[in-house]
């Protein structure tokens, strides 16, 4: 099992990121600690904050939950399908 999160890399592009941590290893919360929050100012001198993981910023990280290692999604349509998919077996 994985935790999964998505992360916006720092810059103009928007550029989305999947990082996961394995749950042996870490429990949610501990994961979540792993993203270190910091304050930046932007170019027009605007404060936000932001995080970093392994000496990549971010400007956002968004836990998605916990899968099994071979139903990861790599994409949207793939975490929608999971969750539909969950819920359904739930039912």
């Amino acid at each position: 099992m994985k935790h999964l999160f998505k992360a916006t890399k720092m810059g103009w592009a928007k550029e989305k990121e999947g990082i996961w941590f394995d749950s042996d290893d870490f429990t949610a919360d501990e994961a979540k600690k792993e993203f270190k929050e910091y304050q930046g100012t932007t170019n027009r001198g605007y404060p936000y904050t932001g995080y970093e993981y392994n000496g990549q910023k971010y400007h956002d990280v968004t836990y998605l939950g916990e899968f099994e290692d071979d139903e990861l999604p790599h994409n949207n349509t793939e975490l929608l399908d999971i969750l539909l998919k969950s819920t359904k077996d739930k039912k």
